[in-house]
């Protein structure tokens, strides 16, 4: 199964640092953690919808087969599937974190050339 990706304030993952599981805010507020397929999608949707919030965010890489949670796809308006995380995120489903690098304007731009160097916790 091809992986999928969230994004994250980087102070929201480091708060979890050392923690098994990583529970963002939305999965008390709405009952799962947003994810997208495809990097082009993501890049597009964090641009359409998070230009306007600062600060510096990276990119999750989760293997969707290591995510102990269930994982419910959900075709949204745009017509495209979404994953949506339905439980908390085992960290050793994360197989790596990346820099979600911002132009001027807030939009997002590619991110797998940007390794985040304090990836600690990381699927082997």
């Amino acid at each position: 199964m091809a992986e999928i990706y969230h994004m994250v304030p980087e102070p929201t993952w480091n708060s979890s640092a050392g923690e098994s599981v990583y529970t963002p805010p939305s999965l008390e507020s709405e009952g799962f953690i947003h994810c997208t397929a495809g990097e082009r999608n993501l890049v597009d949707v964090a641009s359409r919808y998070y230009a306007d919030q600062p600060g510096e965010w990276l990119v999750l890489v989760i293997d969707p087969a290591r995510v102990e949670a269930e994982i419910r796809w959900v075709v949204q308006a745009d017509g495209l599937a979404y994953p949506h995380i339905h439980g908390p995120l085992n960290r050793d489903a994360v197989v790596e974190v990346c820099r979600f690098p911002r132009d001027a304007d807030g939009g997002f731009g590619a991110f797998r050339s940007l390794p985040w160097p304090g990836a600690p916790g990381l699927a082997k």
